[in-house]
């Protein structure tokens, strides 16, 4: 048995409580679906669609447990990511008592990379939420070294591009090794100058 992963039948159309796995594939009548989830969130999103008779069907979802990010955070990000737009910059955000937090870590970064040089043990790493970075003057879409280097985390990824002309927001969420593009109005308060891309 694999004490991370879990393998289940939708027989019925409520999900039982969640199980100590870190992720939950269940079959059912309409697809393949992928349940995971945090404190600050809860996910079921489909991984494929089919019909298979003798299941129920089940419905995706994507729940914030907390508010979502405050404009005035992302008002901010983007001011600091714009101040250099040919270098890429890496901020995390996490919440704590329903209040947003925003850190910038110790990083190295290039017009086209940027890493952070902080412990993977720091609290501002392991309790992020949203990991968010910027592609300067460049379309706000994540490139094959994003997809590599957000392999392996369950948090909601977010790229500012376009920071020139109109700013442009892309996110999508990891559950370890699977992305699912999702609308950046379900975990930001956006501004009306503010594009999503998808």
């Amino acid at each position: 048995m694999n004490p991370f992963v879990g393998y289940y039948l939708a027989t019925s159309h409520n999900l039982p409580s969640y199980s100590q796995k870190l992720q939950e594939y269940w079959l059912a009548s309409n697809g393949l679906f992928l349940r995971s989830h945090r404190r600050e969130l809860e996910v079921c999103l489909q991984i494929a669609q089919t019909q298979i008779a003798g299941l129920q069907p089940l419905e995706p979802y994507f729940r914030l447990t907390v508010p979502k990010v405050k404009s005035q955070i992302i008002t901010e990000i983007i001011n600091t990511a714009s101040i250099n737009p040919h270098q890429e910059i890496l901020f995390y955000l996490g919440a704590a008592n329903n209040q947003w937090w925003s850190h910038t870590p110790l990083q190295t970064a290039s017009s086209t990379h940027v890493v952070s040089l902080e412990n993977s043990l720091k609290v501002s790493y392991t309790d992020a939420l949203v990991e968010i970075h910027s592609h300067g003057t460049l379309a706000a879409y994540p490139s094959s070294t994003d997809n590599q280097e957000e392999k392996g985390k369950f948090r909601v990824f977010a790229i500012i591009g376009t920071l020139k002309t109109t700013p442009t927001i892309y996110t999508r969420i990891g559950i370890y090794n699977h992305f699912f593009p999702i609308d950046p109005n379900l975990i930001f308060e956006l501004l009306p100058h503010i594009i999503c891309s998808s």
